[in-house]
């Protein structure tokens, strides 16, 4: 996937991309042993009577501090800024520790101080940041070794006696003019690489802050309106990481668009809004969306497991509304499977599902229409989730197939397995074609209602004529299924705050 800006912490004071702090600490992981083995040249072969175990051991709190970071970092849950704060505190750990050996082996006339100047650039190069934000950091980089040498001169005469003296503080000055100079420039160097990366993630009149995920469609990233108090998701591709021939191109920029347009076509509250659409100036095809709260079906699936029986009706219902919307229009979405369902809170509403990703939908009613039949020269859509009409190359692929791809996803919620697994795309493709579908309650323990089985059994019917004929005649049979409980904006409710109170 293409990056906006580069390896680093770009945007991390104000809460950006994780991605970007795992990469900048794995980095500063492999930096800090290097300042290891220039302490062992010091003490070994420079000043062979420095406490060097001592030094050591200071290097190794500073790796494993920043290793604690590290792994802070790859929780889901973790704060950038908290991690910000923590990267402060190892970079100035560690221009302290450079402040203490330099006052071992040479005082305040130690040239090893110049080692402060190391850890302000590998700063700069690892975390650009506006400049008022790292002033403060840089400040106590640059000011470690007067406060060592303060702190020194405090607890032994013999030292204060020895430093208190022209020739001395001569030297001192000497050195560290050069510390004061690079954490200066480091600052500027800092600031400088940070404003490129703004204006790198600005799209229209949206900052870029996190990069929330990627796909075959492109990239979406949550961003930020510069005027309004109003957060967005924003997918964009950009032309030239498409690779590949002209034509190859055309159709990725073409199917962009289409999604697009579709998209802003819809106006069901459970079909995601569009809230605008353009080329930037760097000339990345973008569109911006709302920004969902909540987790995909996917991911809902794999995080809680099976669903109950009342809660995927409950769901489905709300899936039914917006595709019979889209099929009103002739629109099959065709691509519809639990990644491109998300389950949000919205306002006080949880549980509101929302559809997304309209870029292999086809206007079926126009089927001469050249913009409604780009392909890659190969079945567009997901394997697990084809009807058998879509994988044979029919023509006449109607509402009907997102009806079947709308049952595998009933599968999914209820099992947690796809209707049918197998060890290549192709034999999944094979299997949906011949292959029977096994009952659902057949591989699920919980409940599952004999009407509510056959329902999601007639959804993956091979011939399409056997299955319900549209989605509001689905949502007419998934209305009149007779679950053990009922699911209602009550139980939603109480969901949430015990298993995402985060997002309550």
């Amino acid at each position: 996937m293409p990056r906006l800006a580069s390896e680093s912490l770009a945007n991390l004071g104000a809460g950006g991309d994780r991605r970007a702090v795992q990469r900048a600490i794995r980095i500063g992981l492999w930096t800090w042993p290097s300042f290891t083995l220039l302490d062992l040249y010091v003490c070994f072969v420079a000043y062979p009577g420095a406490p060097f175990r001592l030094f050591v051991l200071y290097r190794i709190l500073n790796e494993l501090l920043l290793f604690a970071v590290f792994r802070a970092s790859r929780r889901d849950d973790s704060d950038p800024k908290r991690l910000f704060k923590w990267l402060v505190v190892c970079f100035s750990s560690a221009a302290f520790s450079v402040s203490l050996m330099a006052i071992h082996i040479g005082g305040i006339r130690s040239p090893y101080m110049h080692g402060i100047s190391l850890v302000a650039l590998v700063w700069a190069a690892l975390i650009p940041t506006y400049w008022r934000r790292s002033l403060p950091t840089f400040s106590l980089l640059g000011l470690s070794f007067p406060i060592v040498m303060g702190l020194a001169a405090t607890v032994s005469p013999a030292a204060r006696a020895e430093w208190m003296n022209a020739d001395a503080l001569i030297v001192f000055a000497s050195h560290y003019v050069f510390v004061v100079s690079t954490s200066i420039l480091g600052l500027i160097l800092s600031h400088l690489v940070w404003n490129a990366q703004q204006q790198a993630r600005k799209i229209g009149t949206y900052q870029l802050e996190e990069q929330l995920g990627r796909g075959g469609m492109g990239e979406v990233w949550r961003a930020r309106h510069y005027l309004l108090a109003r957060h967005a998701a924003i997918k964009l591709i950009r032309p030239e990481t498409l690779g590949g021939d002209d034509r190859s191109r055309r159709i990725a920029l073409t199917r962009f668009e289409r999604e697009a347009q579709a998209t802003a076509s819809l106006g069901s509250p459970h079909t995601i809004d569009l809230y605008d659409f353009g080329i930037s100036d760097t000339g990345a095809f973008y569109y911006v969306m709302e920004l969902l709260v909540g987790r995909d079906m996917q991911s809902l699936v794999r995080t809680f497991g099976q669903q109950p029986a009342e809660r995927v009706v409950y769901l489905l219902e709300q899936v039914c509304e917006s595709l019979s919307e889209a099929h009103a229009a002739g629109l099959v979405h065709r691509d519809i499977k639990p990644s491109n369902i998300y389950v949000c809170r919205v306002g006080l509403q949880y549980d509101f599902v929302k559809v997304l990703d309209f870029g292999l939908a086809k206007d079926y009613r126009r089927p001469n229409d050249t913009l409604t039949e780009v392909s890659l020269g190969h079945t567009s859509g997901t394997p697990a989730y084809m009807a058998p009409e879509v994988i044979l190359g029919d023509t006449r692929i109607d509402d009907r197939a997102d009806i079947y791809a709308l049952g595998c996803v009933a599968y999914f919620l209820l099992t947690g397995h796809l209707v049918f697994e197998a060890e290549t795309p192709m034999k999944t493709l094979v299997r949906h074609v011949h292959d029977a579908p096994m009952p659902p309650s057949q591989r699920t323990e919980l409940p599952v209602p004999p009407s509510l089985d056959a329902l999601i059994l007639r959804c993956l019917e091979k011939d399409a004529a056997r299955r319900p004929q549209s989605a509001d005649e689905l949502s007419q049979l998934l209305r009149a299924c007779r679950t053990r409980h009922t699911w209602d904006a009550d139980h939603a409710r109480a969901w949430w705050k015990e298993h995402l109170p985060d997002l309550v």
